[in-house]
């Protein structure tokens, strides 16, 4: 072979070769100090009418060792459905507005625990029954509140934990961690369908769109028997945290769109 021809083939063989993909490091470093407003708005259809169901939360972190503290309030409710298309809705939640929550994360933004768990406990076993007692053991809002009192009195402690936690947690899910900048992205499996229908497995692929001026977009495209999701993120490159969240839900027929935005308190 010689020398041009050499050169050549070398040069192809790198040509040929697929770019790897960057890797961009994600950090977790939440603000200090700051109470941060954060607000999840659901639309989805109910007895045949789409209806909203909106949260209003504040939290705050704090430095604590190698993690962090989490200080979480549920502020306000709000729904345009009919008492009885709400009732689970307002049960399930009610009895947590105005209870301050201080979860404990670890240095990957994973919540592991809650201080005064049990006193947090009792104020939601309080506003069940006072809820209940509030109604008529045939309405709705009684039937609501007791089918709630129900589920959580069955609940042990780590899932008592989790049941607390899952509004908050999606807020770390690309903390401490890493995300490719490639045109294949990265595979993701998991379980979607609630709460429209049971949950079922899903998988699809997590790309990043774009790094725009307040952090990355990510989109995440799954699917499932009879379920389709998209997920659109913005994560801030600072804090690692997920500052904006929309969710797009199809099963069968019905599609449930959601609103997270987490964004300084007024």
């Amino acid at each position: 072979m010689t020398p041009a021809r050499g050169f050549a083939t070398l040069l192809l063989a790198a040509v040929a070769q697929p770019v790897a993909a960057e890797r961009i490091a994600i950090p977790f470093a939440p603000p200090v100090g700051q109470q941060l407003a954060y607000d999840i708005d659901q639309h989805r259809p109910i007895a045949g009418q789409e209806s909203r169901f909106s949260a209003h939360r504040t939290v705050r972190f704090e430095r604590v060792g190698d993690g962090y503290q989490l200080y979480a309030v549920l502020r306000s409710l709000d729904s345009d459905a009919s008492d009885a298309a709400a009732a689970s809705f307002r049960a399930a939640l009610t009895p947590l507005i105005g209870v301050e929550m201080r979860f404990h994360l670890d240095s990957q933004g994973k919540i592991i625990a809650l201080d005064d768990d049990e006193a947090v406990w009792s104020a939601v076993e309080h506003g069940l029954e006072t809820m209940m007692a509030q109604f008529a053991p045939d309405t709705p809002r009684h039937r609501a509140a007791q089918s709630v009192r129900t589920l959580f009195d069955g609940l042990a402690r780590d899932g008592r934990l989790a049941l607390l936690a899952g509004e908050y947690q999606p807020l770390f899910l690309f903390a401490a961690s890493e995300v490719e900048d490639g045109a294949h992205g990265r595979g993701v499996k998991t379980m979607a369908g609630s709460p429209l229908g049971r949950p079922v497995p899903v998988e699809g692929v997590l790309t990043l769109q774009g790094r725009v001026a307040d952090g990355l977009s990510l989109t995440e495209t799954l699917a499932g028997p009879g379920v389709d999701v998209q997920m659109d993120y913005n994560v801030s490159p600072v804090t690692g945290l997920v500052t904006r969240q929309g969710r797009t839900l199809t099963v069968g027929t019905r599609t449930l769109t959601e609103k997270r935005v987490l964004r300084p308190a007024p």
